[in-house]
């Protein structure tokens, strides 16, 4: 755990996912805050538009508010979004990546290999661009701050293209966390249950019906509350940040080595969890599948 708190003020912060959702809702939060901001995405149409929602927000005229459109999937894409920066960024934010949910048997090789590029490899290519540009300009203090997801915890019916690369998020993480100690540069992991973003409406126009149904008791949260979750986390140090309280029993039963955010709370959300998940898992999730495979069986056409 890192003891001094972040402070955001006059940083130069990157956020990839910077048009919409989760990261746009960043960069208006770290802007208010005081931070020099640069978001990135695809989409430059998107960004133009985002760009002025950012410099709405920033506290001061004095702040750099800037984007570039980039496709940070690949290595080369990723190091020149990051090198495009007016300055070597103090802080960088992973939060592009999005879903297709659907069933195992109906997806495609397409879609996995989507999968594997929005989600685990622009993670992977820009904290690699990152950490290179950090350590080799003598960057103090530098951040890597990787989004995976509340499935980077556990698996679920109809995530079968998004959940591992979720997974590979909370593995990269866990390997740069320990490694980049080396350069000083800290590494934090947000996993986040149900955002309410454009990216959840879409994910819901393919998603199964038994998917739903089991993520019926998850109301969501808006893009802005995540957002402040998330900085309140890397505030205080965290290093597997969740914004409520279900995610939390999730993240302490995974935990492994990683570095706890506080033992005795944990300790105690631990023992909710070693009785409340295995209850959620019969009763809630496991029953529901069961009980919609002959619907399931006469939709997919099997015998």
């Amino acid at each position: 755990m890192w003891n001094k708190a972040w402070d955001p003020k006059s940083k130069n912060v990157f956020i990839t996912g910077g048009s919409q959702g989760l990261g746009l809702a960043l960069a208006q939060l770290l802007a208010s805050k005081g931070a020099n901001v640069t978001i990135c995405s695809r989409s430059e149409e998107k960004l133009i538009v985002a760009l002025g929602k950012v410099k709405q927000s920033a506290s001061s005229t004095s702040q750099k508010i800037d984007y570039v459109a980039s496709d940070v999937s690949t290595f080369q894409g990723a190091k020149r979004a990051v090198d495009s920066c007016q300055r070597v960024p103090d802080a960088v934010f992973c939060c592009a990546g999005g879903a297709k949910p659907g069933f195992f048997l109906q997806q495609t090789e397409e879609d996995f290999q989507a999968g594997m590029k929005t989600d685990y490899w622009t993670c992977l290519a820009t904290s690699h661009a990152a950490a290179n540009v950090m350590a080799r300009n003598g960057i103090k203090g530098g951040k890597i701050v990787l989004v995976s997801s509340v499935l980077g915890f556990m698996g679920l019916v109809g995530y079968s293209q998004y959940t591992p690369m979720k997974h590979a998020i909370r593995g990269l993480a866990e390997s740069l966390r320990s490694e980049l100690q080396l350069y000083g540069i800290s590494v934090h992991a947000y996993f986040p249950a149900t955002i309410l973003s454009p990216g959840f409406e879409e994910e819901n126009k393919t998603k199964p019906k038994i998917t739903k149904q089991i993520e019926g008791v998850d109301e969501g949260l808006t893009p802005e509350v995540c957002a402040k979750g998330l900085l309140k986390g890397i505030e205080q140090g965290h290093f597997f940040i969740t914004t409520d309280f279900v995610s939390d029993l999730f993240r302490v039963s995974a935990n492994g080595s990683a570095p706890s955010n506080n033992w005795f709370l944990d300790g105690l959300i631990g023992v909710v969890a070693s009785v409340g998940l295995p209850i959620w898992r019969i009763l809630i999730a496991d029953r529901a599948i069961k009980s919609h495979v002959d619907e399931h069986r006469r939709e997919m056409g099997l015998k």
